[in-house]
């Protein structure tokens, strides 16, 4: 493996002290960080050791962001303005009653190239055919959490089985030089008996990976589900017995206080969506009252057809400005807080932050290059007036990430990615969703809506 000097950089470590140091360097062997300072005594110590040295002027160094619920897709910008159920009714059962295991391997390496490219080096995607999404995976260089898209319901029987689970644990679970996780996925009440819950319970704890799956993201949804079984969906969740410190629930956007003390004692953790629960105006989700209340929240786009983008520094931004609007509070969710959303705490709600999240010696070295001589990443202040962090989470991009590193490994250098051909990617996912489109149109319902959803 080799041995890499990032000298002369703006490190942010998002360590327990919010460590920052403005002429800094980071030290990195066999895919782990050795040590993280100044970069005059870093630079002393290891040049000549190093194999690799990136001088890093007017760049920020700070870990791999972690976007804990993806949906690896391909129909970005074809359905839009609907809300949730209907959205769903129209445009994504549909599709995957025709999707193939190609199509879901072209999807997943666009959105992890796409991801990689925005500065996300950890992935939790739930999906299809995931041997496929397994190779993009491996293929791209990205660290991503496998979730299927399990459901048991006869009328969903073109999802993923509780069967195609086990087997990809047994299979892919450690892949990849254990950049690949495998979890079991649960696609929501709607589409999952009584028995596939408490069987995936059982499994988990057996196998000793995570449960995924998408919680209280539609009021509507939420209320007809609590009318028909008498308890509300976190509760029914607890009923059914996959609540606990290794169960990663998406959206909880209309969660009671009651329920968010559910999630705290048993230690659940939940993936914040903010411009997905916009888009389909699921509602705000009660992050400072969770976070407060001690339960892990990490940062999620979603998916590329209903956000429309991968690009967790908008996301950082939107997280942020929705509380501090929503709540008529604008000390809520500060810089420094919602980066850590995006890094630590992401990697603390899918039980990974003793390996990524910050930037600390021993941790896998799973970090970004951020470009700070753009014209909206100016001026860069230091001591009373310091706005590294505001800059970062406020004013940057995507398109501002110049290199990232996972495992150690370089794989976007100059805002290119080395491990795929973009261009390819491009063509090869146009064509794609071009016949997914003309496959699907028998399947499309005209006027759906919540009602044809069975609870």
């Amino acid at each position: 493996m080799s041995k890499i000097l990032i000298k002369n950089s703006y490190v942010v470590t998002v360590d327990k002290d919010f460590t920052i140091y403005p002429q800094g360097a980071v030290y990195v062997e066999n895919g782990r960080i050795i040590e993280v300072g100044e970069s005059e005594a870093l630079a002393q110590k290891y040049q000549e050791r190093a194999t690799e040295v990136i001088d890093a002027t007017g760049k920020a160094v700070i870990p791999g962001l972690i976007n804990t619920h993806l949906h690896s897709g391909l129909i970005r910008g074809t359905a839009e303005d609907l809300p949730l159920w209907e959205w769903i009714t129209k445009h994504v059962d549909p599709k995957h009653k025709v999707l193939t295991a190609d199509d879901a391997y072209v999807a997943a390496s666009l959105c992890y190239g796409e991801s990689l490219l925005a500065g996300t080096t950890c992935v939790v995607d739930m999906y299809r055919f995931m041997d496929r999404c397994a190779d993009a995976a491996e293929e791209t260089g990205i660290r991503a959490v496998l979730v299927p898209y399990v459901a048991d319901r006869p009328q969903y029987n073109y999802f993923e089985t509780i069967e195609d689970n086990i087997r990809l644990v047994e299979e892919r679970h450690g892949s990849a030089n254990g950049r690949i996780h495998v979890w079991f996925g649960l696609e929501h009440l709607v589409y999952c008996t009584e028995e596939a819950y408490h069987r995936v319970a059982d499994l988990a704890a057996k196998y000793g990976v995570g449960i995924h799956t998408h919680g209280e993201e539609s009021i509507d949804m939420a209320q007809r589900i609590s009318r028909k079984y008498g308890c509300s969906p976190i509760r029914l969740f607890y009923n059914r017995g996959i609540l606990g410190p290794k169960t990663l629930l998406a959206h909880c956007v209309w969660l009671t206080p009651a329920e968010i003390e559910l999630l705290a004692v048993t230690g659940t953790s939940v993936a914040h969506c903010p411009i997905s629960n916009m888009k389909l105006a699921s509602g705000v989700a009660p992050i400072p009252a969770l976070l407060a209340r001690g339960v892990s929240v990490g940062l999620a786009t979603d998916g590329v057809k209903e956000n429309n983008n991968l690009d967790l520094f908008e996301e950082m931004k939107f997280a942020s400005l929705l509380q501090k609007v929503h709540h008529l509070n604008a000390e809520l969710m500060p810089a420094e807080e919602t980066l850590r959303l995006a890094t630590i705490y992401g990697a603390k709600a899918i039980g990974l932050d003793h390996e990524i999240g910050s930037l600390e010696a021993g941790k896998k070295a799973d970090l970004v290059l951020v470009n700070l001589r753009r014209l909206h990443m100016a001026p860069l202040l230091e001591e009373d007036y310091a706005n590294i962090v505001a800059n970062l989470v406020f004013s940057a991009n995507g398109a501002d990430v110049d290199t990232v590193l996972v495992d150690g490994k370089v794989v976007v250098e100059g805002h290119k990615l080395l491990t795929v051909d973009e261009e390819m990617l491009i063509d090869k996912a146009t064509e794609a969703t071009k016949a997914l489109i003309e496959r699907r149109r028998p399947f499309v319902p005209e006027a759906p809506t919540i009602d044809d959803v069975e609870v």
